[in-house]
Formats: structure tokens, C-alpha cells, sequence
């Protein structure tokens, strides 16, 4: 059933951001994607119906948008077949395939706002890729998507498969409700109780720090990345150290940015942006949607030359910063500077994303019935922060992503930075261990 109702904050600062965008003759796939290679045998007729019956499951994969009017059509569009791809020469050849169809617009428009993309390299190998439009969904959104084509797989297949749960809460009614509540008198006092603890901060916080080109009218398609790699015995050191401080590896790693910032600009106020996943409420544990959002979290590293006193300092922010986490980010813009709302940053924050080990395991393991499930690398768009960090922790240790725009900064720029941020995390694990 097809319903229309006001796009959300997301929503609005997103779709702006795409027309802005394609003014400039450029497109970012800002797409949530999931890509595996299948091993086993796959009927690809069965997942094409489990497909349709997602789709139908979960409306918002199917909308379309008023850009103009910011209005979101659900159940706009009909769902669509499996996209089957033909083999290539070799497997650099179909992984190149597979991106291509990955970073592919969708339209936005008409919809639908997902694909699922298969690739069979032989009868026993497949590659796969479930792909959504970031305004539908989030990276929580595919494990909730993923165990629904799954289960509804193994249905089609006659395998033994447990029950879908209701989804209690659909996106569409989140919206609504967030939306009131921003517009309500209490939301509008609490974002300007927010916007007064950040004044001189900013919703979209400046961070220049050594090497800032300072440059204009930047290509934010120009980017470089580099992967860096955590060992688990330096995470379990410096879990241990955050256990009395009632912090976590995570924090502390968050923490360590923030002095290398501190470090590499000067500045006695320090502010990063903190990605939440904003799905406290139960009801949203089986909905696929863009729940996702951010805080702004500022510390003073100067102030507390001691470690302990300066992460007790770094706790205290984090915890003030999660009670306004329910303030759509693109609301409190909007307030703060409201002609950068719906465009790209033009000024350099900086980006702290975790994936945390408790959302690993709350996923699980991919069980897709007869075939066993290993990822598949393919880059994906682009981050509009100008030094952008992924934290990804898993049971040995935290691989650490950092993109960065290549018109700010160069690599040894931001590779200094990061060799600060290294250095202090093995300081600590020094000094603060119990």
C-alpha cells in the first residue's frame, strides 16, 4: 500500500546533498551495501521470489521521493527480479561487474531504492551483493534485511527455517514520530539547549589540523583512504585500562583521536562527529530504515594533562553527548547554520564510525540455507567529512579505516595524524595498565 508523508531530517539534508551533487555533474553512491561470495549450490528462481516477498516486507525498499516538495512516497514503486550478472574473463573482471552495479544510481524518484545483485562463477560459487539507497536503510538495517531474505530463502528451498518476527515498529512510523517530536515546543527547547552548549563548536564542526590546504569549492569525490590494523593484544590492554573508568577499547580509541587532534592543531577545544545508531526503542530491532545519525563531541584535551583526569573528562562528554543522540543531527543544522543544510561541508570535521564486537555478535553468523557466506571487498562512496574513521572491531583486535578529501589534506597529513593517534593508544595501554 502505497502512503505519503514528510521526508525526515535525514532524508532532507541527504537529498539536498544529491542535488547539489548533480549541479556539479558528480554522483556518491551513498548506498548500504552487503556483498558475499556465496559458496554451494544457489537457486537463484527461489531467492527471486524470497527477494519479492522483502521488498514486500519491508515497503520503505520500494519508495520513491518529491525532492522538490520533500515527500516520501513508500510503496511507490513495484518490487523487482534478482539483477543476474554473466561472468566475465576472470575475477578481477566480475568483481569490477559487481561494483558497477553496486554503485549504481537508483531512482530516486520513481524507485524502487534497493537492488540484490548475484554473479554465479560457477555452480558452486556466487557472487552477492544486497544493495540499498542510505535513505532507506543503515548498516543495522542489513542484518535485519539479510536474516529476512534468508529465512524466506530457506522457505522457497524447503529447508527448515524458524518464523519471521512482526516488525513492530516500521520506518515510516519513526519518521513520524521523530518528526513531531522535533517540531513539538519540548524538541525545539531541547535543540536549543543543544545549540547553546555548542556555540563556538558548530553542528558541523570546523577541524582543520596541520597540513589543511584551507582550500574552496573542493571535489569531494577526490579522496584517498588507507587501512590500519589494531592487534588484539593493544585492545585488550586498552580494554582493560577502560574497564575502571567505566569506558570501553572504543572510548578510549575515540579519546586518542581526539588528543591527536589536539596535537596537530592547536586547538584547546576539540570536537569530532560521533555516529550513533539511534535504535534504543525495541520495536526497531526487525525494521530496516536510516535510523543512523550524529552528535557532535567535544573535549578539552589542555585541560587535563593527566590521562585518568582527561578520560574521566572524555567519559563525561560522551555520556552528555549520547542524551541529545535522539536530535536528528540534520535538525540541529538547520538551526545552528541553516544555509548548510541539505549541502556538502564546508568546513573539515572529522568522523569517529565504530562497529562495535556487540553488534557483530548481535548479528550473527549469515546463514543463507546450503551455502556458506565469506564478504566480498567493494569500495563504495564517499564521506562528505574531509578525515572520515571507521572503527571496526572484531574478536582480534580493530581494523581502522581513515578517508580523507585529497584538496584539504595529503596522505602524510593525515598519516601523521594517525601515527599520533597510534602513539598515544600504546601510551596508555603503558601507563594505565591495572
Amino acid at each position: 500500500m502505497r502512503e505519503t508523508l514528510r521526508a525526515s531530517w535525514n532524508h532532507r539534508h541527504r537529498l539536498g546533498q544529491t542535488r547539489e551533487d548533480a549541479e556539479r555533474g558528480v554522483f556518491n553512491p551513498h548506498h548500504s551495501t552487503l556483498p558475499l561470495v556465496l559458496h554451494g549450490p544457489l537457486d537463484v528462481a527461489a531467492l527471486n521470489r524470497a527477494w519479492h516477498a522483502v521488498q514486500r516486507r519491508h515497503p520503505a525498499l520500494l519508495s520513491g521521493f518529491d525532492t522538490d516538495l520533500a515527500l516520501w512516497h513508500v510503496g511507490a514503486a513495484e518490487p523487482q527480479d534478482v539483477r543476474r550478472l554473466p561472468a566475465g574473463a576472470d575475477e578481477e573482471a566480475d568483481r569490477a561487474a559487481v561494483r558497477a552495479a553496486v554503485i549504481e544510481p537508483f531512482d530516486l524518484v520513481h524507485g524502487p531504492v534497493a537492488r540484490l545483485v548475484v554473479l554465479p562463477r560457477s555452480p558452486r560459487e556466487t557472487y552477492f551483493a544486497l544493495v540499498t539507497e542510505h535513505l532507506v536503510s543503515d548498516g543495522w538495517s542489513l542484518n535485519a534485511l539479510i536474516r529476512d531474505l534468508a529465512v524466506l530463502y530457506g522457505r522457497e528451498t524447503g529447508a527448515a527455517v524458524p518464523p519471521l518476527p512482526p516488525i513492530e515498529l516500521p520506518f515510516q512510523e519513526f519518521v513520524r514520530r521523530q518528526n513531531r517530536a522535533v517540531d513539538a515546543p519540548a524538541g525545539r527547547a531541547a535543540l536549543a539547549r543543544l545549540a547553546a552548549r555548542l556555540d563556538g563548536i558548530g553542528a558541523i564542526p570546523a577541524m582543520p589540523v596541520e597540513g589543511f590546504s584551507g582550500a574552496t569549492g573542493i571535489r569531494y569525490e577526490e579522496n584517498e583512504d588507507f587501512v590500519r590494523r589494531l592487534p588484539g593484544e593493544l585492545c585488550r590492554e586498552l580494554a582493560a585500562a577502560a574497564s575502571p573508568l567505566r569506558m570501553t577499547g572504543l572510548n578510549l580509541m575515540h579519546a586518542a583521536l581526539h588528543q591527536a587532534l589536539y596535537e596537530r592543531s592547536g586547538r584547546p577545544v576539540v570536537a569530532t562527529t560521533l555516529s550513533t545508531a539511534n535504535r534504543e526503542l525495541p520495536g526497531l530491532t526487525h525494521t530496516a530504515g536510516w535510523f543512523a545519525s550524529k552528535t557532535v563531541l567535544a573535549s578539552e584535551p589542555g585541560r587535563y594533562p593527566d590521562p585518568v583526569e582527561y578520560l574521566r573528562h572524555f567519559r563525561d562528554r560522551i555520556l552528555v553527548t549520547l542524551d541529545d543522540s535522539d536530535l536528528p543531527w540534520p535538525a540541529l543544522i538547520d538551526l545552528m547554520d541553516p544555509p548548510a543544510l541539505g549541502r556538502q561541508a564546508t568546513v573539515p570535521y572529522v568522523t569517529f564510525n565504530a562497529r562495535p564486537l556487540g553488534m557483530r555478535r548481535s548479528v550473527g553468523e549469515i546463514e543463507i540455507p546450503g551455502v556458506r557466506t565469506a564478504p566480498l571487498r567493494i569500495s563504495n562512496g564517499w564521506h562528505d567529512a574531509s578525515i572520515a574513521t571507521f572503527w571496526d572491531e572484531d574478536e582480534d583486535g580493530v581494523t581502522v579505516n581513515v578517508m580523507f578529501k585529497t584538496d584539504w589534506y595529503t596522505a602524510p597529513d593525515v598519516l601523521a595524524l594517525w601515527d599520533a593517534v597510534e602513539a598515544r593508544l600504546h601510551r596508555w595501554a603503558e601507563e594505565l595498565r591495572p
